[in-house]
């Protein structure tokens, strides 16, 4: 089966059964070994708690955690996740700390990419951390992190169809890979070179965090303090009109 898909994402639903659990693994082992981007949240953060070897140095894996994931994540690896309180106290930038301790798990990951979710989502792959301060809905409902996951998925599948030349870009190719923050910043400003790996999976992490933000912003926005999960799954096409648009129609360009 997995030589018939383009991504994968595992948490959403997933429990904590322990054979699920071992199978799981065994299919994010094998999804590894065939170069399969994927997404994982929820229980699937479970995994990777217990086990940082499934992701470690896979540099296709994008991880969403919540702050208590993001904190259970930080304690097994021995990274330090200073307090609110421990800001103030020291006087420090509250999204400047988080920034720090997202690209130091990440490093601690080999360079996964993670998505923290919070207020603000910070995004970063060890290297070029990016914050996400597309404004919201003022209500969280269990279950918008599906919202994250089902985008990410699929702009995975895309981000492997750019790579494998499914369609002609009109771009020249590229012969250096993006390693630093510096060369991915020259990409992102380049619209005629083809861009690396490294560069398109930290756009479609700020992509399908500025979609969720989005849709949770038209959500509450309709339904106020009656809005689900579910409701966001009815603004999925405006926000990605709004935010990346069709070609030559995107008001927010990435």
């Amino acid at each position: 089966m997995l030589s018939r898909l383009h991504a994968l994402v595992v948490g959403p639903g997933l429990g904590r059964d322990g054979v699920t659990l071992k199978v799981v693994t065994e299919v994010l082992k094998e999804a590894r070994s065939r170069s399969i981007p994927f997404v994982l949240d929820a229980d699937g953060l479970l995994l990777v708690t217990e086990q940082p070897d499934l992701v470690k140095g896979y540099k296709d894996c994008i991880l969403t955690p919540n702050v208590n994931e993001f904190s259970r994540l930080a304690k097994a690896l021995n990274i330090e996740v200073p307090s609110i309180a421990q800001i103030e106290s020291d006087g420090g930038d509250k999204t400047s700390r988080e920034t720090e301790a997202c690209e130091k798990l990440s490093q601690a990951l080999g360079g996964v990419t993670i998505i923290q979710k919070g207020p603000h989502d910070v995004i970063s792959n060890g290297v070029t951390s990016l914050v996400n301060d597309i404004v919201g809905g003022l209500k969280r409902s269990g279950g918008q992190g599906d919202t994250l996951t089902g985008s990410l998925g699929t702009l995975l599948a895309w981000r492997a169809a750019y790579h494998n030349g499914l369609w002609d870009s009109g771009e020249k190719d590229n012969q250096k890979e993006a390693q630093s923050k510096q060369d991915i910043q020259a990409e992102l400003e380049s619209s005629d070179k083809r861009m690396s790996p490294a560069t398109t999976l930290l756009l479609a992490a700020w992509a399908g965090s500025g979609i969720t933000r989005e849709c949770s912003r038209r959500a509450f926005e309709a339904k106020g303090r009656s809005m689900q999960a579910s409701d966001l799954t009815d603004e999925v096409h405006e926000s990605f009109l709004e935010l990346i648009g069709e070609p030559e129609q995107s008001k927010m360009r990435l």
